[in-house]
């Protein structure tokens, strides 16, 4: 048998699990040798020696860093209880330093951008840009004791970097990779994955810690690493990288399924581990909205997790890995038939929470439509969530898609109160996201251009962009009465960058593939598009009216196909190339 410890690069002082009584001692050093049953060792503890013997069916030795700091760093404050993951030993981001690089100058993440003109619509244009100038304000460099081995962007918000605000940016920074590479910004959270798989969703910029303990609800959440990475993928194809991130993140996904879900497999969370603050699900007479999980399952963190699922399987078919296929495999198809068998609500015609009692919460809201890209709605769900998205009187509003329903008695007709009701840029991405997935690109463009009208016309009225917009007029959003946070680029770049670009303009990457969807009749296109590893420029002459073929020119170094597709109705595409 073969008895192994190790350290990790964590200290040469660790705590060992030795031998089937599971005897714990403080010593110092590495054992690493093939050593028979009956071997005894002699290790060193703190100022005597101590002997063990090596006993059958003892695979391993543990080791558990010993008892985690207390808050100010005062060891000893607790036992660290938790289960360790074997993937983390195969986590390379725990060791990476920082690669000494500078953040890019506002002149060089112009330089590599694509350079996107719609005749007529000058403040679409000039919204892109300025979001472009905005984010080159925020990045940050990691401060000594932090940890974080790459550069950030930072909003001004919390002295912190979260998960969520960190996998949207990259969503949109992957158009200007060129000048910096947004998907390593990922890194600062790999790295401080713990033994057991948990990542924090927030962290302090100073020091690197998490903001809650790990069995705070509120420590994890949004999960869209396995988005972003497979998002970067399809510009790169950097294998090596998938194969790297793969164990970091089936450790999370295993994490998560052991200490987020009920007995039946579905997700719980908090208001702010969900992300979506203060949705109300159910009466907030009866929990805390913002950190209790009131005996719910969250709709939209267990379609999440079902999209993480399918994320996950897609980087393992690609890097050829059976790890986790069939937990995977067998997890999303049991999730699958609960949100269609019991959180699916016909009268309403979305999916909802279900209660303690596995009845369904009649509350509409935004995390529905995670079911898009989840990839569990029928079409027939989809036209009926794509109904839910139209109606004014329940998430069709001024300035997008509404947060909490129209509906709700919750809902905040002023400003939006945050998540009853304010409009979210990065919600907005996920609904369009999710349409291209089921097929539906017409619906999706137009409800993205919906969207991408609305906030440029605030960033026309205002000079800005801000965080959340109001749900009753095309104006910034609000929080208990006051304006959010403007300059928010940060993860509402989403929509003046990626949604401007694969919507307005039409061009996106559909497996593998580069499709330019022409809808406007102005003369459009983008110049200097970094695809697939060519760049191109793609000019779409005016049109007199929507059934009239198009005339396009396109150029791209290297040579590299890309197909158009005129779209004159809602549902009748014409491929022209």
């Amino acid at each position: 048998m073969r008895l192994t410890v190790l350290l990790n690069g964590r200290g040469a002082q660790g705590r060992y699990r030795i031998g089937a009584a599971a005897d714990w001692i403080w010593c110092e050093g590495v054992i690493d040798a093939a050593l028979p049953v009956g071997t005894v060792i002699e290790v060193e503890v703190r100022e005597r020696r101590k002997t063990f013997t090596v006993e059958a069916g003892v695979a391993e030795a543990v080791l558990d860093f010993g008892t985690a700091a207390a808050q100010g760093g005062d060891p000893g404050a607790h036992f660290k209880t938790y289960t360790l993951s074997p993937l983390v030993a195969q986590n390379t981001f725990r060791e990476q330093t920082w690669n000494q690089a500078s953040p890019p100058s506002l002149e060089a993440l112009l330089a590599a951008a694509p350079r996107p003109f719609l005749e007529g619509n000058d403040d679409a244009v000039a919204c892109y840009e300025a979001a472009w100038r905005m984010l080159s304000r925020k990045f940050h460099e990691p401060l000594p004791g932090s940890g974080f081995s790459r550069d950030f962007v930072y909003t001004e918000f919390a002295n912190a970097i979260f998960i969520w605000g960190c996998c949207f940016i990259t969503m949109f920074g992957r158009y200007a990779a060129r000048a910096f590479p947004f998907i390593e910004t990922l890194d600062n959270f790999y790295g401080k994955q713990e033994d057991d798989g948990f990542i924090p969703r927030q962290m302090g910029i100073y020091d690197g810690r998490s903001a809650f303990e790990r069995h705070d609800l509120s420590s994890v959440g949004g999960n869209i690493f396995a988005w972003a990475e497979c998002l970067a993928y399809e510009q790169t194809r950097d294998r090596d990288r998938l194969r790297r991130v793969y164990p970091v993140l089936l450790a999370y996904h295993r994490w998560l399924r052991a200490h987020r879900t009920w007995k039946d497999g579905t997700y719980f969370g908090s208001g702010w581990g969900c992300g979506m603050d203060n949705i109300p699900r159910i009466d907030p007479e009866r929990y805390n909205i913002h950190f209790e999980h009131g005996h719910i399952s969250f709709v939209d963190i267990t379609l999440q997790q079902i999209f993480n699922a399918r994320n996950l399987l897609f980087i393992a078919r690609e890097i050829g890995s059976d790890e986790g296929v069939a937990e995977l495999e067998d997890e999303s198809a049991a999730l699958t038939v609960i949100a269609n068998d019991r959180m699916w609500d016909e009268a309403l015609g979305v999916y909802c929470d279900l209660d303690r009692a596995g009845d369904r919460v009649r509350v509409p809201h935004v995390g529905t439509f995670w079911a898009l890209l989840a990839g569990v709605a029928t079409p027939e769900r989809q036209r009926k969530l794509v109904e839910a998205l139209d109606d004014p009187a329940r998430f069709a509003v001024a300035c997008g898609t509404a947060s909490t329903a129209r509906c709700v008695p919750g809902f905040e007709p002023d400003g939006g109160n945050y998540w009853r009701g304010g409009v979210w840029c990065i919600m907005e991405y996920m609904i369009s996201s999710g349409l291209h997935a089921c097929g539906l690109h017409a619906d999706a463009a137009r409800i993205a251009s919906r969207h991408v009208d609305a906030v440029t016309q605030v960033f026309h009225d205002t000079g800005s962009i801000w965080e959340s917009y109001d749900p009753s007029r095309v104006a910034p959003g609000k929080n208990i009465g006051s304006l959010v946070r403007n300059e928010f680029v940060g993860f509402s770049g989403v929509t003046p960058i990626a949604l401007f670009l694969e919507d307005v303009i039409g061009v996106r990457v559909e497996d593998g593939e580069i499709v330019w969807r022409i809808r406007q009749l102005e003369r459009h296109g983008v110049r200097n598009l970094h695809l697939l590893g060519s760049t191109l420029d793609l000019v779409c002459e005016a049109r007199s009216n929507p059934q009239e073929t198009p005339r396009t020119t396109i150029h791209a170094d290297p040579p590299i196909p890309v197909r158009v597709v005129l779209e004159h109705g809602l549902h009748d595409p014409l491929p022209l190339s």
